[in-house]
């Protein structure tokens, strides 16, 4: 196991700050420059995805970048071995998530050596379970989010393996999915 999680309501709380608040758009650049590895492998992997997909990935591992700035502690950079290595784990849980169904998140959940699961339950409300798109927003087919999905999880897996939590960070030691149910989008 890696470092302890994030608590699923602070992880909810804070990714819906982010996305309320026009002026963290330039805290998630910085913060995805400091990263210059994990934004050059959504580079390197932009043309699996449509065009509008690739700057919602980039926007997103911003906000998980971001999540774990918000955490405390020390972040270090993210080496290209840790980035392979992570992306390697993942193709291999790929057929453990097929079909591209209603039952896709659930089975997601079940993977059980995801590291800061509930970041990545943050990720799977926010691509297969909001019915709706706010206005702006780009409306993913199954399989353009499912793509999103597992790049947002080799970041996690990279990110959580550099993070240093703060002294004191009382994080939670066991995974229990937190069901929150998604806002309506402002229209």
């Amino acid at each position: 196991m890696g470092n302890a999680y994030l608590p699923r309501e602070t992880v909810h709380e804070w990714s819906k700050a982010i996305g309320e608040q026009p002026s963290e758009q330039a805290s998630l650049m910085r913060l995805l420059r400091s990263q210059r590895r994990l934004g050059r492998f959504i580079e390197e992997n932009a043309g699996q995805f449509e065009p509008a997909t690739a700057g919602v990935v980039m926007y997103l591992t911003g906000v998980i970048v971001r999540l774990f700035e918000l955490g405390g502690g020390r972040m270090r950079t993210a080496s290209w071995a840790q980035i392979r290595d992570a992306e390697t784990r993942i193709k291999e849980a790929v057929g453990d998530l097929l079909p591209l169904d209603d039952g896709l998140s659930e089975r997601a959940r079940a993977v059980d050596w995801r590291a800061q699961p509930h970041i990545l339950d943050e990720a799977l409300m926010a691509l297969f379970e909001t019915a709706e798109v706010s206005e702006g927003e780009e409306d993913l087919s199954t399989l353009e989010a499912f793509k999103v999905y597992l790049t947002l999880w080799v970041a996690t897996e990279v990110l959580d393996g550099n993070w240093s939590p703060p002294s004191g960070f009382e994080g939670l030691t066991e995974y229990a999915h937190v069901p929150i149910k998604p806002e309506p989008p402002a229209k």
